[in-house]
């Protein structure tokens, strides 16, 4: 069996041009352009890759998934070292590895993704790196926001408006600002509130007041359509919430928030925040319990406290809807898992 191996899968040898990473590419994406720079087809290269085990799938449609032995053979042919491979791409990561299927090298390209989904990236970003050609990220949700460049990408396959300009509306920009630097200061628990943030958007009481578009946005709004026009909408105010919702959980999860602080904050978020959210954030509060007092948990690198029930793990593609310990989901529907 060893020798089969072997002469299955020979030892590789770098192939001679390079493709530059893009931030979050989804790995169908970057092997169909690192195939198209070296004059293959993407068939012959995943055959050098390994073993498939489906079809060789057009990388806007869904995510190709390898096993450990053929994401090694991938970096090798790549040129780079794995770890820095596992970086750049995140469904190399440990969490989207194949298992399973044995000591050979094994690659799958399945209808459905693992985690995640597959949005446009922005063309000016890919510009920058040489890359010409439509290039596809790997994000948590179905948008990405490109704050260098003032432009709102996401799932939609509409070949007419492929990403949408941010400039007329820099309420968006300031709330992706806003949104960055608490992430960068809370870490996890910051996605977390976020996901809890956009779902709580989704609530009816909510939706019925602040969903409806207003004047500098209606025309976008009607041009896009409800379902992609959502979370768009919502971004402003869902960072807002978010904000809101840091205020308490930080006291939360060091285990200084009583009950009575509780209710004071839940006052104060809601004279904020607008009437309508009063169920919600009773609601989300019944989720959020206080830890039980008693000496301060250790903080993480970073001064971030450790995370604590409802969200107790944060994966790396791990949606809005995955995500929030609330019912809902913002702009993601049944058949958005590949978008046909």
């Amino acid at each position: 069996m060893k020798v089969q191996e072997r002469e299955r899968w020979p030892d590789l040898r770098e192939l001679p041009l390079h493709v530059r990473f893009l931030p979050n590419e989804s790995t169908g994406s970057y092997v169909t352009r690192l195939a198209e720079r070296n004059g293959l087809s993407v068939d012959y290269l995943l055959e050098i890759v390994g073993e498939g085990r489906s079809r060789v799938v057009e990388p806007h449609l869904t995510e190709l998934y390898l096993n450990r032995p053929a994401a090694e053979r991938l970096a090798r042919l790549a040129g780079r070292p794995l770890p820095v491979m596992q970086r750049a791409l995140a469904s190399l990561g440990e969490d989207y590895l194949l298992a399973g299927c044995g000591p050979g090298p094994v690659w799958k390209w399945p209808w459905a993704v693992t985690d995640g989904y597959l949005v446009r990236a922005c063309a000016l970003c890919a510009a920058r790196r040489g890359v010409t050609e439509p290039a596809w990220l790997m994000v948590p949700d179905t948008w990405h926001v490109c704050g260098e460049h003032s432009r709102w990408t996401d799932n939609s396959r509409d070949v007419a408006w492929p990403w949408i300009d941010l400039r007329p509306w820099p309420q968006i920009l300031e709330a992706h600002r806003r949104l960055a630097r608490l992430g960068r200061r809370t870490g996890p628990a910051g996605r977390a509130l976020a996901a809890d943030a956009f779902t709580m958007m989704t609530d009816h009481h909510v939706w019925s007041v602040h969903g409806r578009a207003p004047r500098w946005f209606a025309e976008a709004a009607d041009r896009l359509g409800e379902r992609r026009a959502a979370p768009l909408l919502a971004y402003p105010k869902a960072v807002q919430v978010t904000r809101v919702l840091a205020r308490s959980e930080r006291p939360r999860l060091e285990r200084n928030l009583t009950w009575e602080k509780y209710r004071r904050w839940h006052a104060q978020a809601v004279a904020e925040l607008g009437q309508a959210f009063h169920p919600v954030l009773t609601h989300w509060m019944g989720r959020h319990s206080p830890q039980a007092s008693g000496t301060a948990t250790a903080c993480e690198a970073g001064g971030r406290p450790p995370l604590a029930a409802p969200h107790t793990a944060i994966g790396a593609l791990a949606s809005v809807a995955q995500l929030s310990c609330l019912p809902g989901d913002l702009g993601a529907g049944t058949f958005d898992r590949p978008y046909l």
